[in-house]
């Protein structure tokens, strides 16, 4: 197995600050049985009194107002929201966060998803699940993975504690995670800016 496995970047920072482009952490997953994608996101305060608005667009150029939280307030970095947007399956769809201050003036946008709404389970396991020192991925069958493939782990609070990046000739990758303390967090891996799996996983 390990003969497979290339480790090309890696990086781990479960206690650092996050920057500010990634104050807003925007994370998506599509459900093949009710045809939605699911989306959650983690806010934190800036000076003043902000609220927010969740886009998303169909080309990732012209967006549209998917739902706004009408109140002003001061968020934390444990205010966590989730959504549920009903789509059409085999479509790719993008998703940001618009921040808006007292003046409803923008102040910041969170990072952009893309998910495809593939009718065909994701070709990506994880396993251990729960885990304690090293998480595996594996891409199933003999799909051509075309571009490098990207993979985070967030927090509960949606920050990046870890950052790799493996070549696309790989199907086995194994992510060291005995560093990270106990709790759930997200594994997500992207392949071409495009969103192939996003899951949950318990740190032991």
């Amino acid at each position: 197995m390990y003969r497979y496995f290339l480790l090309i970047f890696f990086f781990i920072a479960p206690y650092c600050h996050a920057a500010v482009a990634q104050l807003y952490q925007l994370n998506a997953q599509f459900e093949i049985r009710t045809s939605q994608v699911i989306l959650d996101w983690n806010m934190i305060s800036h000076r003043n009194k902000t609220t927010y608005q969740l886009l998303s667009s169909n080309d990732g150029k012209m967006w549209k107002e998917v739902v706004t939280d009408k109140i002003l307030q001061d968020y934390t970095s444990e205010d966590i929201f989730d959504y549920e947007d009903k789509v059409d399956r085999d479509k790719k769809y993008y998703y940001r966060l618009r921040i808006l201050d007292t003046n409803n003036k923008t102040i910041s946008f969170s990072n952009i998803v893309a998910i495809y709404t593939s009718s065909v389970k994701s070709l990506w396991v994880i396993y251990p699940n729960p885990v304690n020192d090293v998480l595996t991925l594996v891409c199933r069958g003999n799909t051509i993975i075309r571009g490098v493939i990207n993979v985070i782990v967030q927090d509960a609070a949606g920050k990046i504690v870890i950052r790799y990046r493996a070549a696309s000739i790989y199907k086995t990758l194994q992510i060291p995670v005995s560093k990270l303390r106990r709790g759930i967090y997200v594994v997500q891996i992207s392949v071409l800016n495009e969103i192939v799996m996003n899951q949950k996983f318990v740190k032991q």
